[in-house]
This record gives structure tokens, C-alpha cells and sequence, in this order.
């Protein structure tokens, strides 16, 4: 008996304490459409509802709340809150048992709502069926339409115009001819380069084997140009041996050997001749070169001469 008793009290007390109830506005709408949800709050109490924007779990198989809570305080007490929701799966869609956490005087009870099942149904087609396809519209032609390209195409022509001035401009332009001056007589190359080499004062500086390393490099240089000797990849012993076939006195056969043979003394021995040696090489070099120089000047003119006599 006194458990009956406690049981009906327990149940006057929670009746008291508060009730929820979740109502729509209808159940049963096409695919897409939106239902009126309203959850009702009964409470004598007067607590504080703490959980009204974090009801409604994140996500829902089908339902997707739109807009809400939009709270208003009917006339029999409590609270009234009410949601859209938009559909989105055929078939019965349940509206889920959402929590209630109501708080009064520091303590919190939890009230439940009722699911709601939910009647979608799909959209049907137009039962006069589909319509014939339309003929395609041809748009009547307008230049107005192409105006948009015309700044891109006064660009194209002026670069393709550009280009094609440049080219132009590039035949017509005649090319300078570069004047490349003749290369210089053997003499005078010869003659010039025993200047520098005198100007540089080498020997007197204590740079004997430079020198004459230079000097020697001008005489075979000489040869070259003038007679065609490959001297500069000769030996002394082989260059001597080619100058006994020119026309050349016994005195500067002589001197040009005396100096190859000084020269070589010098670059591989490290003799020292003395000083007189060393002021008379280059004027030797000179000599020679004068002297070769005549010597073709005498033998074209000679041959000019028999060939005007031959002539006559």
C-alpha cells in the first residue's frame, strides 16, 4: 500500500513539475516541401529551458531543419517553440524523440517528445507526358553581337602589321661592308715587331732567355710569311739547312746561324754570350729581313725585264 502510494506521488510530482509534447502541421507532403514543427513546454515551475538552440541533433537521415526556434509564450504557460523542416527522402520520415533539459532551482530534468512519422511522397510526372522537342531558334545575325572582339582584333592586326614593317625595314637597309684592312707586308710586320721587342728593353732588364726566345719567334715568323718555311715548327739545324737554298750572301748564312745557335744556348743551356751579343741581335734580325727584302724586289723586277724581252 505504501508503494502505491509513493508511485502516485512520484507521478503527481513530475505532472506538476512539467509535460512537452512536439506537434505539425501535417504529415504528409510531397518531396522538398516544408513542415511547421511546434514543441510545446508545459511547466508549472517555471524553469529555464536550457538546451532550445542544441535540440536538434546535427544531422538527420532526410530532414534538414530550415529555420527556427521562433519562441512565443501562450496563454496556458510555459513555453512554445516552433521549426521548419524541409524534407528531402520518400516514404515515412521520422521526426526523431528530441531531449528537453529544463533547469529549476539548480536541478535539471530531461523530458522527451514523441517521434512523428512523416508522409513523403515523391513528385509525379505530368500526366500529359512529355512535350515535342521545339525547332532550334536561330538568333538573326547582328554585328552589335561581335563588338566585344573587336578591340582583340585591332590588336592581332597592328602586331601583324608591325611585324611585317619590320621586315620590310630589314630588306631595304643595305648591309655596310666592313672594311677589313690587308694584312701587312712580311717586312713590316717584321719591322715592327723588332720595334716593340726593342721598346720592351728585355735583356737589359736581366730577361735574356725572353729575349731572345721573342726574337727568335719574329725571325721564324719572317720565314713563313716570306718564303713559305715552316719554321716555327723547325729545328735551328732544319731552318739553317732551307736558307742554304735561297740566294743569300755567306755573311748572313752566317749571322743567322750564329744567332739560332746563341739563341738555343740560351733557352736550353742558360749560356750568357755577353752583352755585345745581346745589342747586335736584333739589329742582325733586322738585316736579314732587309736584306731578303731587296733580294725579291731585284729577282721580280728581273723577271719583268725578260718577260718584256721575250715579248719583243
Amino acid at each position: 500500500m505504501r508503494l502505491r502510494l509513493l508511485v502516485i506521488c512520484m507521478l503527481i510530482y513530475a505532472w506538476s513539475m512539467g509535460q512537452v509534447q512536439m506537434t505539425v502541421d501535417r504529415t504528409t507532403i510531397s518531396i522538398g516541401d516544408q513542415v511547421k514543427a511546434t514543441l510545446e513546454l508545459f511547466s508549472s515551475m517555471n524553469g529555464q529551458w536550457i538546451n532550445k538552440q542544441t535540440i536538434w541533433p546535427d544531422s538527420m537521415k532526410g530532414i534538414e531543419v530550415v529555420s527556427g526556434p521562433d519562441t512565443t509564450a501562450p496563454n496556458t504557460g510555459g513555453l512554445e517553440a516552433t521549426w521548419a523542416l524541409a524534407f528531402f527522402d520518400t516514404g515515412y520520415v521520422r521526426i526523431p524523440r528530441l531531449p528537453v533539459a529544463l533547469r529549476h532551482n539548480g536541478i535539471l530534468d530531461t523530458f522527451y517528445t514523441e517521434e512523428i512519422p512523416i508522409l513523403v511522397l515523391s513528385v509525379q510526372p505530368d500526366s500529359s507526358g512529355l512535350l515535342a522537342i521545339k525547332d532550334i531558334y536561330e538568333q538573326p545575325f547582328s554585328l552589335l553581337f561581335y563588338k566585344r572582339y573587336i578591340p582583340h582584333a585591332l590588336i592581332i592586326l597592328l602586331v601583324i602589321g608591325a611585324f611585317w614593317y619590320w621586315m620590310r625595314k630589314g630588306k631595304q637597309k643595305q648591309e655596310v661592308p666592313v672594311y677589313v684592312p690587308p694584312p701587312p707586308a712580311p717586312h713590316e710586320w717584321a719591322y715592327a715587331a723588332l720595334d716593340e721587342l726593342a721598346a720592351r728593353r728585355l735583356w737589359q732588364d736581366g730577361d735574356v732567355k725572353e729575349h731572345y726566345s721573342l726574337l727568335t719567334g719574329i725571325l721564324r715568323g719572317y720565314l713563313e710569311r716570306r718564303f713559305g718555311i715552316h719554321a716555327l715548327e723547325q729545328t735551328s739545324e732544319e731552318i739553317n739547312a732551307q736558307l742554304q737554298t735561297l740566294q743569300l750572301s755567306q755573311r748572313t748564312l752566317q749571322d743567322t746561324a750564329d744567332l739560332l745557335s746563341i739563341a738555343d744556348l740560351i733557352k736550353f743551356a742558360k749560356a750568357d754570350p755577353g752583352i755585345d751579343l745581346h745589342a747586335q741581335a736584333i739589329e742582325r734580325v733586322r738585316t736579314f729581313v732587309k736584306e731578303t727584302t731587296m733580294m725579291t724586289l731585284v729577282s721580280a723586277e728581273t723577271q719583268n725585264i725578260n718577260s718584256d724581252g721575250a715579248a719583243e
